[in-house]
């Protein structure tokens, strides 16, 4: 034990030693590889391997770098693209013109440029030269991954699976379905179906070119494989007699331990449940049902039942409901419960139509009735319908829950939103979830086989939800039809009122003018001739002095009295303020003071502001006339952006105290001043000191 130690460390170190040169020989030979690929590429030396070519950035393969490749053409797609392969990978060549002399097995030199391709780099071919003939390039076992991922792109492949379907592509090309595990993949052949074995469900051993569909992202969207003949299609199981094979219960389906990977196809024997024109057709079975299941401990008990299955067949039949079928398909996992993929129907005989189950709403949820033929127990109210791309989606509420049914047909249903209906047909699990190890249906629809599953059982209350809608319209159309009319009788009311209010006012007016024309003015005139007469007569100096005085005075008054009389008759009333402002001149006395106009640009005023913007002025005038003793009054009219101003200025006697403003007994001029300010919501001021004049400034904002 002593000498193992030594020893033991010893190999350790050899180990160690040899790893480490094998480590470092290793990064010798790819660094080198590394630098001769580098250096030739930099040197412009052709490309000489299909690996260097396939593996070159899209950018580099854009560039046309030089290619010099002895490879063998391992598959032929037409006269303008070959598929060759070195010992290291597999590239693409592409002819201009077309070449036809080249077959599988050429072994060729190729001269040309590189080309990006649509997936991976290629060969733009200059020049080629037919070396000899071999055989055909060595093929690689692929998985479906291989072939997914790209790893084996345009190089012969081997694939091992089991034959699916078998159809044609066209007059001179087949489809073959392989199952690879749990995944199908096609095989394009490029034969006849008619020269093909039997090959549906045996296990098949396929030589081919391993390709598929790209995107303009130059992505591999879906993989397939490429075959020249039948003659690469290798029959390893051959396929067993249908009739032959035992008849399978639905339940035991997929089961733990009762079939290899892939599944070949079963056999099972029932009732017809519903037939559609897609191929879909449910199946109830006729083996004796299974024994109860183990149950979660909150679902309700039910009562066994035969399972039933959901089958999509190869080639739509003309089935019908109650027919005892014999089908024959590949059991697969869609949805929630295994149903058969790829199938045939081998027998159908006559029957009596089937019974549908009845269950309740929970039942019904819970998904032990997946692909059965149902009638729920509780009626269900219809919501809405509409059209889907393969008929109609009915939206329906059962006992306060909502469920879907799908109708596949193109007539539209008479049914009317709000009708409670008795509902029928193929259960279908639509979504599950996992809860601990056992999965559950969380939702399920309706398939309806035609509209005689969905019976009328009361008809839809004729205040519907859409009627509703209508009639609220209508009465809201109608209410704001009213609301409309009494506002448009309130301004014709409002008008008509103004008018009576307008007219009232112009009468009002023009009776005061009469009354003042008849008595005032009269007396006015009585009293000018008489003082008139009175001046014809021999009179003192003293007297004659009082009544030339006189004469003045009564002139005065009648002229304003007539300026009254025609303020009262002016029914225009201009709006214009500047243009009765000079009005207001042009009725000055001629013997009396100078009126001078100070008018700046203005902008427009109401014609009751104007109004009385004007009658303001024509009162701070005659007080200028009557008290002031002035021999110059000087209006002012300006405005600003938030002010109109008017001022009226004297050069008087003025006064000094604030009383003189507020009025005396019989003196209402400065009284209605103020009135008619705040009536138009204007601010008036008085400035004036005793011998220098008097300024009457009336402020008006421009938003009032």
């Amino acid at each position: 034990m002593t000498n193992e130690g030594p020893m033991t460390k010893n190999m350790q170190r050899g180990v160690a030693c040899h790893a480490g040169r094998f480590v470092a020989a290793w990064a010798f030979v790819i660094s080198s590889s590394f630098l001769i690929l580098v250096s030739s590429f930099a040197a412009g030396a052709p490309l000489t391997r299909a690996i260097d070519i396939r593996t070159l950035p899209y950018e580099r393969s854009l560039e046309k770098l030089p290619v010099d490749l002895t490879a063998t053409v391992g598959f032929v797609e037409n006269g303008g693209t070959v598929f060759v392969q070195d010992d290291t990978a597999g590239t693409h060549l592409h002819f201009k013109p077309a070449r036809n002399d080249l077959r599988v097995g050429d072994h060729v030199r190729i001269q040309g440029t590189t080309t990006a391709g649509l997936y991976l780099p290629g060969v733009d071919v200059s020049e080629l030269q037919i070396l000899g003939h071999e055989a055909p390039p060595a093929a690689v076992p692929a998985s479906y991954d291989d072939l997914a991922t790209g790893r084996f792109h345009y190089q012969r492949v081997i694939v091992e699976g089991l034959g699916r379907t078998l159809t044609p592509l066209d007059e001179n090309r087949s489809l073959l379905r392989l199952a690879i595990g749990s995944r199908v993949l096609e095989v394009r052949v490029d034969a006849p179906l008619e020269t093909a074995p039997e090959l549906i469900d045996a296990r098949l051993r396929i030589t081919a070119l391993a390709a598929g569909g790209i995107n303009d992202r130059r992505q591999l969207v879906f993989p397939y494989i490429r075959v020249t003949d039948w003659h690469d299609v290798a029959v390893t199981t051959a396929t067993p007699n249908p009739t032959a094979l035992p008849i399978t219960s639905v339940v035991t389906l997929l089961q733990f331990g009762v079939a290899d990977e892939p599944h070949h196809r079963a056999r099972i024997r029932g009732t017809v449940l519903a037939a559609f024109p897609d191929g879909r057709v449910f199946l109830r079975d006729a083996t004796p049902p299974p024994p109860p299941r183990e149950t979660p401990k909150d679902a309700p008990p039910s009562a066994p039942h035969s399972p039933s299955i959901a089958i999509r067949l190869t080639s739509p039949e003309n089935l019908q409901p109650g027919q005892h079928a014999e089908i024959i398909g590949f059991p697969i996992m869609a949805g929630f419960s295994a149903s058969l993929a790829d199938a045939l129907v081998l027998t159908a005989e006559p029957g009596e139509p089937p019974s549908a189950t009845d269950i309740s709403l929970t039942e019904f949820q819970l998904g032990s009735h997946d692909a059965d033929f149902v009638h729920l127990t509780t009626p269900a109210v219809l919501n809405d319908f509409f059209r889907t791309v393969d008929g109609f989606e009915f939206r329906l509420t059962s006992g306060g829950t909502p469920l879907r049914a799908f109708l596949l047909q193109s007539s539209p249903p008479t049914l009317e939103i709000g009708a409670t209906v008795d509902l029928a047909g193929i259960c279908l699990v639509e979504s599950s979830r996992d809860k601990g190890f056992r999965s559950q249906a969380e939702r399920a629809s309706l398939l309806l086989r035609s509209m005689d599953d969905m019976q009328l059982v009361h008809s839809a209350p004729f205040w519907t939800a859409g009627r509703l809608v209508i009639a609220s319209s209508l009465l809201a159309g109608v209410v704001l039809l009213a609301f409309i009319w009494i506002a448009a009788q309130r301004r014709q009311i409002s008008a008509l009122s103004s008018r009576i209010v307008q007219q009232a006012t112009l009468d009002e007016r023009q009776r005061i003018a009469r009354e003042f024309h008849d008595t005032l003015e009269q007396e006015l005139t009585g009293l000018s001739l008489r003082l008139d007469a009175a001046t014809t007569r021999p009179l003192e100096e003293k007297a004659r002095t009082l009544i030339d005085t006189s004469r003045s005075l009564v002139s005065r008054i009648q002229s304003e009295a007539r300026n009254l009389v025609a303020d009262l008759r002016d029914t225009a009333q201009l709006h214009d303020l500047p243009s009765a402002l000079r009005e207001l001149q042009s009725r000055m006395p001629p013997d009396g003071p100078a009126l001078k106009l100070d008018l700046q640009p203005i902008p427009p005023v109401p014609g009751p502001v104007s109004h009385h913007l004007r009658m303001i002025a024509q009162e701070a005038v005659t007080n200028a006339l009557k008290h002031a003793q002035a021999t110059e009054i000087t209006l002012h009219l300006s405005a600003t952006a938030n002010e109109l101003t008017l001022s009226i200025r004297d050069n008087g006697r003025g006064f000094t105290s604030s009383a003189e403003t507020n009025g005396k007994p019989g003196h209402f001029g400065c009284m209605g001043i103020r009135e008619r300010a705040r009536k138009i919501g204007a601010e008036v001021a008085w400035e004036s000191g005793c011998g220098e004049g008097t300024v009457v400034r009336i402020s008006l904002p421009v938003g009032e």
